[in-house]
């Protein structure tokens, strides 16, 4: 009685708690092609990234822990989307996805007041049409790090990921790392009476 007790609770479990699948996002802690082991302004259609095109006047790609400021949530490497001194500064890649599946996107957002910045940011995350603003405030010189996350409606074969910055990049620091992105997978519930019908 016990394990078929047991059984049930299983069954029940894996009903209810349906882990997601994931969707492939290449290069998400910006570690490749090699470690820029401190730091590189790219503009904008840049492809140097491997995985990432950046968009607008660019982004800066940089190693913290080179400047004395530890390393990010992800392996060694993040990005500055609030790209240099300049404005309109982003990333994006373009993924596989279904129509009509829901997908999650996680990421981390950094942000710290020093260099003359203000210790607050605001992003901008799109995919297939859908924007998502995001904030964050930080009045120390240590970079801190937030995790955020976006869902989209995938409206056909592929998407494509975005991270923009529109903010003075003299006044703000928009740091970007540990992209992922999973299906959303709806929970399958069932009730006890119908688990322990199964088992009749």
């Amino acid at each position: 009685m016990r394990r078929t007790l047991a059984a049930c609770g299983a069954l029940l479990f894996t009903l209810v708690f349906t882990a997601p699948s994931y969707a492939q996002i290449v290069n998400g802690s910006f570690e490749l092609p090699t470690s820029p082991v401190g730091y590189q302004l790219l503009g904008g259609g840049s492809t140097a990234i491997t995985g990432w095109v950046t968009t607008d006047t660019g982004a800066e790609w940089f190693t913290p822990a080179f400047y004395g400021y530890g390393a990010p949530p992800s392996g060694n490497n993040a990005v500055d989307i609030a790209n240099y001194t300049f404005s309109a500064g982003g990333i994006q890649q373009t993924f596989a996805t279904t129509p009509g599946q829901s997908y999650r996107i996680d990421f981390w957002l950094g942000t710290h007041a020093a260099s003359g910045r203000d210790g607050t940011a605001t992003i901008q995350v799109a995919a297939d049409g859908q924007l998502q603003s995001d904030s964050m405030s930080n009045p120390s010189g240590a970079i801190t790090w937030q995790q955020k996350s976006f869902t989209f409606v995938a409206d056909d074969a592929s998407a494509t990921l975005s991270f923009r910055c529109l903010q003075n990049a003299n006044v703000h620091f928009a740091y970007i790392d540990g992209v992922g992105a999973s299906q959303v997978v709806p929970a399958r519930t069932s009730t006890w009476g119908r688990v322990k019908s199964m088992f009749r």
